[in-house]
């Protein structure tokens, strides 16, 4: 037999949440009866399944790696027990990372009919350690769907060191009016050698350079973020822009005979005089050109006290000064 309940609008239980519905429902009299509570809504959920339009396999094992002997890298795996009766029904999405790198970060490769993926070493940045992964799905090109499986257990490897090359250029289209583009150098040579991105919109067009070039240290390997930002006045979807990055030539005019490091005097030589005078001589050199005049600087200083005292200049070589026999002193010349 149903019974009516009604919502009951007074104070909640104690152990009822606020949240909680409380209902009553009356029966007159007492007997020992087995009660049913259900809600008078229908709650369920149903699907009808195609086996083939909703495929995840498991995901691809044994992922290796192997160095070739070209330098580059070789990606291998095979497809999950079970799987292998879907044959080349398979397709393969391989990411790879630098380990510091999120994997939002990480290129993606999308492959077919195929259990092995070759990495090239101009794509990898020298003295970095990488790590991929690999998962699978149903093909499209086969007619059933499905999703793609968990990743695999991922491999690692370290690319080896290479040269002083800028690697890693990239560029990206915001979809409007900016191509950035970066790339990375490594931290021995920024100091002495300045790099710059130039470019050209069209064959035909002039090369341009980039300008500012901007710059950022990463803590984790021994390079350096570069990037620049081309402006795009006119794009479609046929625009493509030809990129590089190379070291500048830095240029200054040197005049000569405003650069002239002299030699320092050679066979330098103390004698004390008769009248107990400290002489000292030496042998200038010679320039090719005579019109060029050398002038001298002599200091000294007590032993051990390097408190030296600078004297006026001569254009001769030689200098007479007084002293205390006995006493040693350095001389220099600057």
């Amino acid at each position: 037999k149903e019974m009516t309940c009604r919502f009951h609008k007074g104070e909640n239980h104690a152990d009822c949440q606020n949240f909680t519905m409380h209902w009553v429902c009356h029966r007159h009299g007492y007997d020992q009866r087995t009660y049913n509570f259900k809600f008078d809504l229908t709650l369920h959920a149903e699907l009808k399944v195609y086996l083939f339009q909703n495929v995840q396999t498991l995901p691809p094992q044994n992922l290796s790696v192997s160095l070739m002997t070209s330098g580059d890298f070789l990606l291998t795996w095979k497809a999950a027990d079970g799987s292998q009766g879907l044959g080349n029904a398979l397709e393969y999405e391989v990411t790879y990372k630098r380990e510091w790198e999120s994997w939002e970060k990480a290129a993606s490769l999308l492959l077919s009919n195929t259990t092995r993926c070759h990495l090239s070493h101009e794509d990898l940045v020298p003295g970095s350690n990488y790590v991929a992964r690999v998962r699978a799905r149903r093909g499209q090109a086969s007619g059933f769907s499905g999703r793609y499986s968990e990743w695999s257990t991922e491999v690692s490897w370290e690319a080896p060191e290479g040269g002083l090359q800028p690697r890693n250029l990239r560029c990206l289209f915001n979809g409007a009016d900016r191509l950035t583009c970066s790339w990375e150098v490594k931290k021995a040579i920024i100091t002495s050698v300045v790099f710059g991105l130039f470019f050209r919109a069209t064959r035909a067009s002039a090369e341009e350079e980039c300008s500012p070039v901007h710059e950022k240290a990463l803590t984790h390997i021994p390079y350096v973020v570069q990037s620049c930002e081309i402006p795009v006045s006119n794009s479609s979807s046929q625009s493509w822009y030809h990129v590089s990055v190379r070291a500048k030539t830095e240029e200054k005019v040197i005049e000569a005979y405003k650069n002239i490091k002299v030699l320092p005097p050679a066979n330098v030589s103390v004698t004390v005089t008769e009248s107990q005078e400290y002489e000292l001589r030496w042998i200038k050199h010679t320039f090719q050109y005579g019109f060029i005049k050398q002038r001298y600087q002599v200091e000294y200083w007590k032993n051990n006290q390097y408190e030296k005292v600078s004297l006026r200049k001569r254009r001769r070589p030689g200098f007479l000064f007084a002293g205390q026999m006995g006493r040693t002193v350095p001389l220099a010349f600057i």
